[in-house]
């Protein structure tokens, strides 16, 4: 890793003074730039509550796969599309594998009563019943493992919070064969839908997706078109090269991959993990069991940082564990969750908080509520100026390629000339997520162009005298993950058919947006926010920038006089995301009026339909 990822400036600029911190907040059109993921549960599965987490802010649903059943996930991502439908907000969905996750097998119905200083024995006989004496694991063998007297071994409640009573701390005393002899370290009931084991400084030799996940995948998550999923203990890029061979393989060719890095072996090979994934989410609950408590913070900067400056979208999770139960989150998790938005995280993930809390609504209007505010003291500038010393942008030789010249020329303009708003056009959102990576203080509209292959087959299938394809009705269609390998096909297609973004200056340019894919992933990416059109709501060239500058004066987001950059992009078959051709421009809004008047209900709206999720599903 490069010597200066470990140096950085902070990034805090301090309010004006004490008496400011009690100003009312004003400007509360521009939702926060942070993203914010629930992960669904019992509490958080309702049509009702998923409406209001959305209207709430939460972009990200994720569908843990440690527990429950096919049946049971499919029921409540279903019933996510309703709210979805119902509030007109878009939301990136996730799978969340097992992994190499050790279990307890063979769970009584009933508690189990453990008291500090017993004995309790884990084995993998997977045919002992559990009980107060032994607990039967999912782990084949503890040959190899390193576990040796003295090792520490944790049992907890799925997503523990630590304020609980529901889980165990072991230490070994004596590991025969397959089994280890351990004492109890506090007393406990070991209780909820499912224990997880997690053993100090073991090297998990087990496959990165269990049978299980392999099912999921292949059945779930290729018949929902799932946006990401989510790797669970990612220990090299070798598993993420693994989890794309199967997403390829049944169709998921345009599924991202997020790396979980929650324990040690996954931080010692960040590096190649990042470089190999399209995003990282730091999993603090297991990786703390990994690491001194006194290191935590270390290895938490130390990974935002090289994400930060790879442009690969970061997430964390265990911010507000208290919330679980209680309405309010601790002085000092409130503190956590400003300076992680202050150290560079694009999103915050919830656990338990949203999966069996209580108050699950009123915790992401909280968390997203602080994660503004650190945002308002973001200090955007010096932050620019770190990627750039990275870069070398200083120096004689700088290492900038074309795509992040242009991405941070963008960036540098809005901030000259403090403009309110930047409007990005991708395709895949490759251009988005360079722009979102220079962490302008200005929100990125981002207008999501189709490739016009999937816009033909788009309308064929919308109005195929066989039906409505159910995947297209909830907005989950194909796209390429690579921008590079979808402009190589365009380059061969007939010049009418090719992808244009518009031109401003070029009038009676025909062409289509769609791409709802693409913008769902989008909202993994701090201050982005993914519009897109109808794909037969035909504009001529240049009236979609129109329109999108009427979208955002309308929700508040820009009034008249105000400047906006935009950065675009002609495809007329180029061999890169941005080539020479690519364009940043600096606009007026009242230079710009749309063509004829649209109503706008919320910042996720899809240009040329009022209900694009429901429309020509009969």
């Amino acid at each position: 890793m490069d010597s200066r990822l470990a140096h950085h400036t902070s990034f805090f600029q301090p309010p004006k003074s004490f008496l400011s911190i009690l100003e009312e907040d004003k400007d509360l059109s521009v939702p926060a730039s942070t993203k914010l993921g629930c992960t669904l549960g019992p509490q958080t599965r309702s049509v009702e509550v998923l409406e209001q987490l959305l209207q709430a802010g939460m972009t990200i649903a994720r569908f843990d796969f440690s527990w429950g059943s096919m049946e049971y996930h499919q029921e409540t991502l279903d019933n996510l599309r309703v709210a979805m439908r119902n509030t007109k907000r878009l939301c990136c969905t996730m799978l969340d594998t097992m992994g190499p996750e050790i279990i307890v097998l063979n769970r009584p119905e009933m508690p189990i009563s453990l008291n500090a200083g017993q004995t309790l024995t884990l084995t993998c006989d997977k045919s002992v019943q559990a009980s107060a004496t032994v607990l039967p694991i999912s782990y084949p063998t503890l040959t190899g493992t390193g576990l040796a007297p003295g090792s520490q071994v944790f049992v907890g409640q799925y997503l523990f919070t630590g304020s609980e009573t529901s889980s165990v701390y072991l230490t070994v005393q004596e590991v025969r064969g397959d089994e280890a002899v351990c004492t109890c370290n506090n007393s406990c009931v070991l209780e909820g839908l499912a224990l997880t084991v997690h053993i100090a400084h073991m090297r998990n030799e087990a496959p990165i997706l269990a049978d299980t996940d392999l099912a999921a995948i292949r059945q779930w998550g290729a018949a929902n078109k799932i946006d990401y999923v989510s790797v669970s203990f990612t220990r090299n890029a070798a598993d993420m090269a693994v989890v794309r061979q199967v997403l390829d393989s049944c169709g998921l060719a345009q599924t991202r991959v997020m790396a979980k890095i929650e324990n040690l072996e996954g931080i010692l090979n960040s590096d190649e993990i990042i470089d190999a994934s399209d995003s990282v989410l730091m999993s603090r609950g297991n990786l703390g069991i990994c690491l001194d408590a006194e290191k935590m913070f270390l290895a938490q900067k130390k990974l935002l940082r090289a994400c930060n400056l790879a442009g690969k979208p970061v997430m964390v999770t265990r911010v507000v564990d208290t919330m679980t139960d209680a309405p309010r989150p601790t002085r000092a998790e409130a503190t956590d969750v400003a300076n992680l938005v202050l150290d560079g995280a694009d999103g915050i993930l919830l656990g338990s908080e949203t999966f069996r809390g209580k108050y699950p609504v009123q915790t992401v209007q909280t968390v997203l509520a602080i994660c503004k505010q650190s945002e308002l003291c973001f200090d955007n500038q010096s932050y620019y100026r770190s990627l750039m010393e990275y870069f070398g942008c200083y120096t004689l030789h700088p290492n900038l390629g074309k795509r992040e010249a242009l991405a941070s020329s963008a960036v540098r303009a809005a901030a000259k000339i403090n403009a309110a708003l930047i409007i990005v056009f991708t395709v895949t959102g490759q251009t988005a997520r360079l722009v979102a990576k220079y962490k302008p203080a200005s929100p990125i509209l981002t207008v999501v162009c189709a490739d016009p292959h999937e816009a033909k087959a788009h309308n064929n299938d919308r109005y195929s005298s066989a039906g409505h394809d159910r995947s297209s009705s909830d907005g989950s269609s194909g796209g390429d993950r690579d921008e590079v390998a979808l402009l190589q096909q365009q380059a061969q297609l007939q010049p009418d058919e090719q992808v244009v973004c518009p031109d401003i200056k070029s009038d009676g340019l025909k062409w289509t947006l769609m791409g709802e894919v693409q913008a769902r992933q989008c909202l993994l990416y701090r201050g982005v926010l993914p519009i897109m059109a109808d794909p037969d709501f035909a504009l001529p060239g240049g009236a979609i920038l129109d329109y999108a500058i009427s979208y955002a004066k309308q929700v508040g987001m820009v009034r008249s006089g105000d400047k906006v950059v935009v950065s675009q992009c002609p495809r007329t078959g180029y061999s890169d995301v941005m080539e020479e051709a690519g364009v940043v421009k600096l606009i007026t809004v009242d230079d710009h009026v749309m063509p004829s008047p649209v109503r706008f209900n919320h910042p996720l709206f899809v240009i040329g339909s009022m209900d694009p999720l429901t429309k020509h599903q009969d």
